[in-house]
């Protein structure tokens, strides 16, 4: 994903905090067990909602205790015993770098490309051990991509298109390994924060794509009587839609006793993912002006 799907901080309790972040070390834990110790620089807050929710769904009995880091070795952190969701979250994290990699060296030039190319073949690495238990994963990422890539040849100007494919990526994904009731609740969330963070990450990034070129659904669908500034007031309610089906979908999960969990998820949903777009879209805004009054910035 892209870097939005965080949690708001300051809104967190002292338990809940250190409840995230138990789960964020226990992921980065996880990832060295099952797809190998360079994989966790692939580690991220988005896989980390993405655990959370598998947790829920899973009835997941949570351990955490205090341990040392090599990155945080003078002082012991929370952090959460290995288990499905967790080992679970670390293959899928491990499949969806080499794919992000890959389309990276696809569609970008210069030091992204070659950044890209150089870290590929270690990310076949954490791919193929991901990938002898999850080989069906493979291609649900890959036919999801190759629809994306479609999508961009063609230059398609409707955003809701590539939003749905990555969403449906995600739902899949998501719901993979579960039954019944637990699978459409999965994959209604999965589908919704998917949409939202395509959503999210083409308007951040419309000006930077801009100035390179490169597609944006959002720049193919800009006319004279729709500016930017339009077009943002009303993706803005879009994504409050689907952060509003996203909730609906967790709704409907049986947290029982587990109100940590629950509060972490929600803060992620409401608060974490709207500030992170806030930030992101005020540093594109200052970038772009900055860029236009200094030509050497």
């Amino acid at each position: 994903m892209f870097g939005y799907v965080k949690p708001y901080i300051p809104d967190l309790r002292v338990r809940e905090y250190e409840f995230y972040r138990s789960v964020y070390c226990g992921l980065c834990r996880s990832m060295k067990k099952h797809t190998g110790g360079l994989s966790r620089v692939t580690l991220s807050f988005d896989m980390t909602f993405f655990a959370l929710v598998r947790m829920a769904l899973l009835r997941t009995d949570a351990r955490v205790r205090r341990r040392r880091c090599f990155l945080h070795p003078l002082r012991k952190r929370p952090m959460m015993d290995d288990n499905e969701a967790l080992a679970y979250t670390a293959q899928i994290s491990a499949v969806l770098a080499y794919y992000k990699l890959e389309d990276t060296v696809s569609d970008e030039k210069g030091l992204k490309r070659f950044v890209a190319r150089t870290l590929k073949p270690f990310a076949r690495r954490f791919r193929r051990r991901a990938l002898r238990s999850l080989a069906d994963v493979s291609r649900i990422a890959e036919d999801s991509l190759r629809a994306l890539s479609a999508l961009e040849k063609e230059k398609c100007a409707v955003p809701d298109m590539p939003a749905d494919v990555f969403g449906d990526m995600l739902g899949k994904l998501l719901a993979y390994g579960l039954d019944g009731t637990d699978a459409r609740i999965a994959y209604e969330i999965g589908l919704h924060t998917g949409r939202w963070v395509y959503l999210a990450d083409a308007l951040c990034d419309r000006e930077s794509d801009r100035r390179s070129g490169s597609y944006n659904p959002f720049l193919l669908s800009e006319t004279s009587d729709a500016p930017a500034l339009t077009a943002d007031a009303v993706m803005g309610g879009v994504m409050a839609l689907e952060a509003e089906a996203t909730m609906r979908a967790v709704d409907l999960i049986d947290f029982s006793d587990r109100g940590i969990l629950r509060a972490c998820i929600e803060n992620i949903i409401y608060d974490g993912m709207e500030n992170a777009v806030s930030t992101a879209l005020g540093k594109e805004r200052n970038d772009d002006e900055r860029s236009l009054q200094d030509p050497w910035h």
